[in-house]
């Protein structure tokens, strides 16, 4: 499960908020994976042109974006973040866990082995 962190500036912010009002039509992970992919700065008009891309409804999406139950995940999100002591991106928890940063597969299949035999 994918955790919004927007922690790089208003343009992240912006990606984020874009990617939890996408779920509300049924197209988070698209538009999550999408801006992922971007090899482009992901500005403002730049999310709002892969959200158009991916057939998403831009007015719609704008409304949602700044809803009440977007700001509340992002302020959960944050919470949940400074509790178990994320302080950067990407970073992952596999059952007790921490894993900060980009890692490979091996450091993930030795996690999942570590949650298992607990």
């Amino acid at each position: 499960m994918y955790k919004e962190l927007p922690i790089l500036g208003p343009d992240s912010l912006l990606a984020a908020r874009a990617a939890l009002a996408a779920h509300a039509q049924g197209r988070y992970l698209a538009l999550h994976e999408a801006m992922l992919g971007e090899g482009d700065a992901l500005t403002g008009p730049a999310v709002l042109d892969i959200a158009r891309r991916l057939g998403l409804d831009e007015a719609r999406l704008r409304v949602d974006m700044w809803s009440p139950e977007v700001t509340a995940a992002l302020e959960k999100n944050h919470a949940l973040a400074q509790a178990v002591g994320v302080n950067g991106t990407p970073a992952f928890v596999i059952g007790t866990d921490l894993i900060p940063g980009a890692v490979g597969l091996e450091t993930f299949r030795e996690a999942i082995a570590r949650t298992r035999t607990r």
